[in-house]
């Protein structure tokens, strides 16, 4: 019996994988329903979508996110900052380059962040230029951006013309590193705040919280399969984080808005429209449930989606 379970399990994983490879150039809608399933398993409810995951995937396979794209890239989305009076909490830029090998290293100064405008946790934290090896940050800027996400169904970073910024290096003495503030803003209201604390760069890994707009903790939230749990103190500036994110999310369903708060100054992070790309089990049944329902969505909105992914289908595989 053990011999014939094991066997179906492997023709069920041999198959899947298969449908998955043709499903992220000709269906990203039902790649994203396989990966949900495998998280899940269950699949999407695209006709009555309920939870913060299954609506987010609705807004994202059957809306215009046209503005997604235009906020989900990191140089562009400046001017969106900007257009909401907000330029003073963005980070301060050395450069933009439209190819990691026209990047001028000679010119920016010790410590800084090189990164791609369509990555995600893509980052290299450059803390003494002199030991940066150049070639092999080339590399990894090169092999870092939108081409990934065909593979995990989210296709609104597709349209982002790629670049690469350098930034200033965000630095603190604060013992648990560089605290992550994570707004989610739904129909322009923030509604819970997450945090990340002693965060690795380029992981996913560190130390993961979870409040109410009053900074009480929602522990209750959090379930089994995240990331550790430690509270970090509220931070100065959260009733300006609260205004700002506000503003931020305004022309949007939903959306996370990112902060950091350095002696008393905020400074703007990104905005994330498909965190843990829909498929977040860092929360409970429960909690999902009660942030999808803050989502109001108009099903007059529905459009077709077609995405030519031809193009991008021979880098993929070079990753």
């Amino acid at each position: 019996m053990k011999f014939i379970k094991k066997m179906k399990e492997q023709v069920y994983w041999f198959l899947r994988n298969h449908y998955v490879e043709w499903a992220k150039f000709h269906n990203p809608r039902r790649l994203a329903d396989i990966l949900y399933h495998d998280v899940f398993h269950k699949w999407i409810d695209w006709k009555n979508p309920q939870t913060l995951n299954e609506k987010i995937n609705w807004l994202a396979f059957c809306t215009d996110t046209t503005l997604w794209s235009v906020c989900t890239d990191k140089y562009a989305v400046r001017e969106y900052v900007k257009s909401k009076d907000l330029e003073h909490i963005l980070i301060p830029i050395y450069g933009k380059w439209d190819k990691a090998e026209d990047i001028d290293f000679d010119s920016l100064p010790e410590k800084y962040v090189l990164k791609p405008n369509n990555g995600n946790s893509d980052l290299i934290v450059v803390t003494d230029k002199s030991k940066l090896d150049k070639q092999d940050a080339i590399n990894r800027l090169n092999h870092s951006g939108a081409a990934k996400f065909i593979g995990s169904a989210q296709p609104h970073y597709l349209p982002i013309k790629p670049c690469f910024i350098a930034e200033k290096l965000l630095e603190t003495n604060n013992p648990l590193g560089l605290v992550d503030y994570k707004f989610k803003v739904f129909n322009g209201k923030p509604y819970c705040i997450g945090t990340w604390a002693n965060r690795i760069p380029m992981t996913n890994t560190g130390d993961f919280g979870i409040y109410d707009l009053d900074w009480n903790p929602l522990t209750d939230w959090i379930s089994n399969k995240a990331m550790n749990h430690v509270h970090i103190p509220k931070p100065e500036c959260l009733n300006e984080m609260l205004e700002y994110a506000a503003k931020l999310g305004e022309d949007f369903e939903q959306v996370r808005v990112d902060f950091y708060e350095i002696d008393g100054k905020v400074y703007f992070g990104e905005l994330t429209f498909t965190s843990a790309a829909g498929r977040d089990n860092d929360y409970t049944d429960e909690a999902l449930l009660k942030m999808g329902q803050q989502i109001k969505l108009d099903f007059s909105k529905k459009i077709k989606r077609h995405w030519n992914l031809t193009p991008y289908k021979k880098l993929l595989q070079e990753l």
